[in-house]
C-alpha cells in the first residue's frame, strides 16, 4: 500500500470575512507556505478596499524558508464607507506566486431604517426625519421606470435582497422573467439581448420551482408532504403564465398538479383540505381556500369546477369580501360568465377606498394582512378589471395610481405575494394601455435646493438611476424632497429610497413576534466556540403563519453547517438559509404563545472586534412590521 500526493511547491491560505461592520476590528491571517527544499524570497502585494484602514505596513519582502510556514496578520479598523470593494492578495517569487480576489461588504453598525417613497405625478413633494444616525450609514437612490420591463426587473431585484429560500420567494426571481417574455412579445419587440437574458433566467428559474413538488404530488413551501393546496393552486398559475411566454414546461406535471387539486373536491362546492398542523397556515378561511382554487384553476383553463364556482361565487356575493370578490370575477370571465363577472365587479368597485385601493375584508391566501393585504386585492382587481371589456376606467386608473405608490424604495411591493401580483396587474395594464413615451427631464431638490437634473429621451429601455442623493441631505431632524418633471404631459413612475441605521433599535409595537439574541461571551480565541443564543416568541395567544427570523452572526465567527441541519432534523425549525453574515430561519407557523429556542456554537476564525448585524424577526406576509435585537461587541483573539 503506498499513500501519493501532491502538492505546489508554494502556497497562500487565508480567511477574509464576507461581511463586516463599521468600527469593526479586523485581523486577517495570511499564511505564505514554502514547500521546496530552498528559501523562497518574494514580493507580496495587497490592495484593501477604501473602507478598510489599515493600522500597521507590513514589509513587502517576505522570506519563508524551506518546507516552512509563516504566518502574518494584516490588521485593519473599518471605516464608515458603506458598500462593496474588493480584498487582493499577491506573492510572486522566482516564477513562483499565487494571488487570489475576495469581495467584501462594509455593513453600517446599528438597526436599518428605510423610508421611500413612490408615485407617478408631474410634481410632488415628500417629507421625513432622520434622528441618531450612524454616521456614513445614509444612502438615497431615486428610480423612475421608462417601460414595464425595467419595472420588473427592479421589482426582481429588490427581492434578490431578502432570503430566497422556499417556492415562493424563487418565483419571484423566475415568475416576472415570464412576464418581460410575455409582454416582450405583446409588443413586438427586437430586444433580442433582453429577451435572451429572460428566456435563460425563466428557465432556470423554471426548473428549481419543480423540485418543490411533494413526493405525494402538489407544491409545498419546502417541498415536504403533506403539500398545501393554496400554494399549488398558486404555482398552477405561475406554470401556466410561464408557459404563455414560451418557457416548456412539463405539460404531464402541470396536469398531475391540476388534479391532485381538483381530486380535493368536498363534493360540497368547496375543497378538502390536507390535515396537518402546519397547513392549516394561520386559520386560512375555508371561503378563501376555494375562491383562490377555483380562481387558479379557471385562470388555467381547468373549466370542470362548475359546483365549487357557483359556491364561491355565492359566498363572495354575500360576504362582500373584495379580496374574494376579485377572485371570483377573474374566474367568471375566464369561464366564460360574463354576466356574473360584471355583477361581481360592480358590487367588488363598489367598495373602492379614496385612495384608489382595495383591501380583503380578513386575509389572503398566504394570511396576508395590513399593507400586503391591500397590495394583493388591489391588483387582482385591476386583472378583472381588465378583463371587462372597458368597464369601470376611473375605478381602473385610480387603482393602478395607487398600487404604483406603494412600491417601495428597492422595487418591491410588500411580501412576495403582493409583488408578483403588483407586477403582474401593471403588466396587463401596460399591454392594455399601450402608453407612448415621450423626451422629459427630471428634477429633484432637496430642502429647497435643487439637487439633480437628468434628462432621458422616449424610448429608453433600462431603469434611470440617480444615487448619491445622500450628499444633499445634511445632517440629522427633518428634511423635504421634491420630484418634478418638466416638458411632459404624462410623468414616468419612480421610487425614491432612503436608508440609514440608527442606534435605537426601531421595533414596530405591530409586530406580533419577538426576538432576543445573546451571545454567552464577549471574548474567544481563535480555534474557540461561542454560543448564540435567538428566543423567538409569539405575543400572540393565537397562532401566527409563516414567521421568518434573520439573525445576524459577527464577522469574525462562522456557524456550523452540521449543526444547522441537525436542528433542522430535529424541528428545532422548518428551513434555515444563509446569506452573507446572516441566518434566514423559516418557520410555517407558531403556536399560540409558543417559544423558541436556537443555539448556534460559532467558530472564532479571525482575530479582531465585531459588532453582529442586527437581527430581526417578523412574519412573512405583513413585513412591514419587525422587531430588532443586537448582540454586544465581541473580540476573539489570537492563539498565543
Amino acid at each position: 500500500e503506498n499513500n501519493f500526493f501532491t502538492q505546489l511547491p508554494f502556497a497562500m491560505t487565508t480567511k477574509i470575512p464576507v461581511e463586516v461592520a463599521t468600527e469593526d476590528f479586523v485581523s486577517i491571517p495570511l499564511t505564505l507556505k514554502n514547500n521546496t527544499n530552498g528559501p523562497l524570497g518574494g514580493l507580496i502585494t495587497v490592495t484593501s478596499p477604501d473602507g478598510l484602514k489599515a493600522l500597521a505596513t507590513i514589509p513587502s519582502v517576505q522570506v519563508i524558508m524551506p518546507g516552512a510556514a509563516k504566518t502574518i496578520y494584516l490588521d485593519y479598523k473599518v471605516l464608515d464607507k458603506i458598500g462593496y470593494g474588493e480584498f487582493t492578495i499577491a506573492f510572486k517569487a522566482c516564477g513562483l506566486g499565487d494571488a487570489f480576489t475576495q469581495k467584501i461588504k462594509i455593513a453600517p453598525k446599528g438597526f436599518p431604517v428605510q423610508t421611500s417613497f413612490s408615485a407617478q405625478e408631474v410634481e410632488k413633494e415628500y417629507s421625513f426625519e432622520i434622528n441618531k444616525m450612524v454616521n456614513g450609514s445614509l444612502k438615497a437612490t431615486f428610480t423612475a421606470f421608462p417601460n414595464v420591463v425595467s419595472d420588473l426587473m427592479k421589482g426582481v431585484e429588490g427581492i434578490l435582497q431578502e432570503p430566497y429560500g422556499c417556492f415562493e420567494q424563487t418565483s419571484c426571481t423566475a415568475y416576472p422573467n415570464a412576464m418581460v417574455l410575455d409582454y416582450l412579445k405583446s409588443t413586438d419587440s427586437q430586444d433580442s439581448k433582453t429577451l435572451s437574458k429572460a428566456t435563460d433566467l425563466l428557465n432556470r428559474g423554471y426548473k428549481r420551482l419543480t423540485t418543490f413538488e411533494s413526493s405525494e404530488k402538489g407544491y409545498e413551501w419546502f417541498g415536504a408532504n403533506p403539500a398545501h393546496e393554496g400554494l399549488t393552486a398558486y404555482g398552477i398559475m405561475e406554470f401556466v403564465d410561464m408557459k404563455k411566454a414560451g418557457q416548456e414546461i412539463d405539460q404531464k406535471m402541470l396536469d398531475r398538479t391540476a388534479n391532485w387539486l381538483i381530486n380535493h373536491k368536498d363534493g360540497k362546492g368547496g375543497f378538502a383540505r390536507e390535515k396537518h398542523a402546519y397547513h392549516d397556515f394561520g386559520r386560512i378561511s375555508d371561503d378563501i381556500l376555494n375562491s383562490y382554487i377555483v380562481y387558479a384553476l379557471a385562470e388555467a383553463g381547468y373549466t370542470n369546477i362548475e359546483k365549487e364556482f357557483a359556491a364561491s361565487f355565492k359566498k363572495a356575493m354575500e360576504t362582500k369580501d373584495p379580496y374574494m370578490l376579485a377572485m371570483v370575477s377573474n374566474a367568471a370571465y375566464s369561464l366564460k360568465e360574463n354576466s356574473k363577472g360584471d355583477e361581481a365587479l360592480n358590487l367588488l368597485v363598489s367598495k373602492q377606498a379614496k385612495d384608489g385601493s382595495f383591501t380583503g375584508s380578513s386575509h389572503s391566501i398566504t394570511y396576508s394582512q395590513g399593507q400586503s393585504l391591500t397590495i394583493e386585492t388591489s391588483a387582482v382587481t385591476i386583472m378583472a378589471i381588465l378583463k371587462s371589456n372597458g368597464k369601470h376606467a376611473g375605478a381602473l386608473n385610480n387603482t393602478v395610481q395607487f398600487l404604483t405608490s406603494t412600491r417601495s424604495g428597492s422595487g418591491v411591493f410588500s411580501s412576495t405575494q403582493g409583488t408578483i401580483l403588483a407586477l403582474k396587474a401593471l403588466t396587463e395594464y401596460a399591454k392594455f394601455s399601450k402608453k407612448t413615451t415621450e423626451d422629459g427631464m427630471i428634477e429633484i431638490y432637496v430642502d429647497g435646493k435643487k439637487a439633480i437634473t437628468k434628462s432621458y429621451k422616449a424610448g429608453d429601455k433600462g431603469a434611470i438611476s440617480v444615487e448619491g442623493l445622500e450628499e444633499f441631505i445634511k445632517g440629522e431632524g427633518k428634511h423635504d424632497i421634491k420630484v418634478k418633471y418638466v416638458g411632459v404631459k404624462t410623468a414616468l413612475p419612480y421610487s425614491m429610497s432612503i436608508n440609514w441605521s440608527t442606534s435605537l433599535p426601531n421595533s414596530d409595537a405591530e409586530c406580533v413576534i419577538d426576538l432576543k439574541t445573546k451571545m454567552a461571551s464577549k471574548t474567544a480565541n481563535v480555534g474557540e466556540t461561542v454560543r448564540l443564543t435567538a428566543t423567538i416568541s409569539n405575543k400572540k395567544s393565537e397562532e401566527v403563519p409563516s414567521t421568518m427570523a434573520i439573525i445576524g452572526i459577527p464577522a469574525g465567527f462562522s456557524v456550523q453547517p452540521w449543526q444547522l441541519k441537525e436542528l433542522q432534523e430535529k424541528k428545532v425549525f422548518d428551513y434555515y438559509e444563509i446569506k452573507g453574515n446572516n441566518i434566514a430561519i423559516y418557520y410555517r407557523g407558531l403556536g399560540p404563545k409558543s417559544v423558541k429556542e436556537i443555539n448556534l456554537d460559532l467558530k472564532a476564525e479571525m482575530p479582531g472586534e465585531y459588532d453582529a448585524p442586527a437581527s430581526a424577526a417578523y412574519l412573512y406576509y405583513t413585513n412591514e412590521f419587525k422587531t430588532w435585537s443586537a448582540t454586544d461587541k465581541v473580540t476573539i483573539k489570537a492563539k498565543a
